[in-house]
């Protein structure tokens, strides 16, 4: 864990937020596991890591509801909203500055309104590399340098972005996804929030 990891660690407490450091992916699943008490049900957010994790199905096999728009056949928008009302919301960030403020951007919007208006308990898991040395304007430049591009080739995804790998905002169009983003000063008042830092790459 570098000096980086550990001053965003630090700032992140300040801040007031429930940080957790682990190691690698394996430990940082075994923390989020132990946060969710066995009757709560679970919203998840758009989230490569949760995927990495195999947190989604783990936790459906041992009994939770879980409410995730990537997975199955139900109504997406119902989804969405049964995601946001319940118990535990899983995510993670798109960027994480070197002062401990949460970068996100949505195209929906589903997961920043669960982040800021959403359960009681949020639990974001974050690689390392969403780590930025810098502020906002660095945490906005790797959002649209490293998890756009990718998200949007996923996705299937008409934007520039999709095609060439940079950002070209003014040509995005219909397909855009960076139509809002949130920005996390410290937990809102009223959710818990923990912050699962893994020394290892995770996601985009």
């Amino acid at each position: 864990m570098d000096e980086l990891f550990q001053s965003v660690r630090q700032a992140l407490e300040g801040r007031g937020f429930e940080v957790y450091a682990a190691p690698d992916a394996a430990a940082a699943r075994d923390r989020a596991l132990s946060l969710i008490s066995p009757e709560s049900s679970v919203g998840v957010g758009g989230s490569m890591t949760v995927r990495q994790l195999g947190l989604a199905e783990m936790l459906e096999s041992s009994g939770h509801a879980v409410w995730w728009h990537w997975t199955g056949a139900e109504d997406r928008a119902a989804v969405m909203e049964n995601a946001r009302h319940a118990d535990v919301y899983l995510a993670s960030a798109n960027a994480v500055t070197r002062n401990g403020q949460l970068v996100n951007t949505d195209g929906t919007g589903n997961r920043v309104g669960a982040l800021l208006h959403g359960p009681a308990l949020v639990i974001l898991i974050i690689g390392r590399n969403k780590l930025v040395d810098g502020g906002l304007s660095e945490a906005l430049a790797r959002i649209r340098r490293e998890a756009c591009p990718p998200n949007a080739k996923r996705l299937g995804l008409n934007t520039p972005c999709a095609h060439t790998g940079r950002c070209d905002e003014a040509h995005c169009g219909d397909d855009c996804m960076c139509r809002g983003t949130a920005i996390l000063h410290r937990p809102m008042r009223s959710q818990r929030m923990a912050v699962i830092l893994v020394d290892e790459a995770l996601g985009y």
